[in-house]
């Protein structure tokens, strides 16, 4: 079944990547570096080692967007009203704050302006959806170069009998139940 909704906008967003999905169902929970026993902190991360990176959904972020780098062309879960906490926008001296960042501090920073963070774990039953990639996305990530719709099948077999929530289509605000998505991909 698909049918119409209202995407709200204060939805937040974490970034699917298929290798750590398996993990995430494992545990039934997003989580942090430190939690999932990774002490390797990247030169490119403002989460550190205890929070999860979340990203919102605003039209008035073009250039410093994290929906956008991460968000828009990739699946992504979809969770609401959530304890997150909104990162301030670091437009400079980002040596000293990436460093402040990667402390376990509840003020948070972040190159994005429309970054969330959540201290250590996320639990999976707080995904209400899960967003498919834009359509208006000039590419799409490595799962996509062969067919449209690759991706969709090792999704649908990594969540068999783990994750029940439906689909959403945030650019044409639809929902797409399981049974339905492959062939919507297809068509779109």
């Amino acid at each position: 079944m698909i049918k119409k909704i209202r995407i709200n906008p204060n939805w937040l967003y974490h970034q699917v990547r298929f290798e750590k999905l398996p993990n995430i169902l494992k545990n039934n929970a997003i989580l942090s570096k430190r939690r999932q026993g990774d002490n390797t902190i990247t030169s490119n991360a403002w989460n550190g080692l205890d929070y999860i990176s979340l990203s919102k959904k605003d039209e008035n972020y073009i250039w410093n967007s994290s929906y956008r780098k991460f968000i828009s062309s990739s699946y992504a879960f979809i969770f609401d009203e959530i304890e997150a906490i909104e990162t301030e926008y670091v437009e400079d001296n980002y040596e000293y704050f990436q460093n402040i960042s990667s402390l376990s501090f509840d003020k948070r920073y972040s190159v994005y302006e429309d970054e969330y963070q959540v201290k250590d774990k996320i639990a999976i039953d707080k995904v209400i959806g899960i967003k498919i990639p834009d359509t208006n996305i000039k590419y799409y990530p490595r799962e996509f170069y062969d067919r449209k719709d690759c991706a969709i099948d090792e999704f649908l077999n990594i969540i068999d009998g783990k994750l029940q929530v439906p689909f959403i289509d945030i650019d044409n605000e639809l929902q797409i139940d399981k049974k339905d998505i492959k062939k919507y991909l297809l068509e779109r």
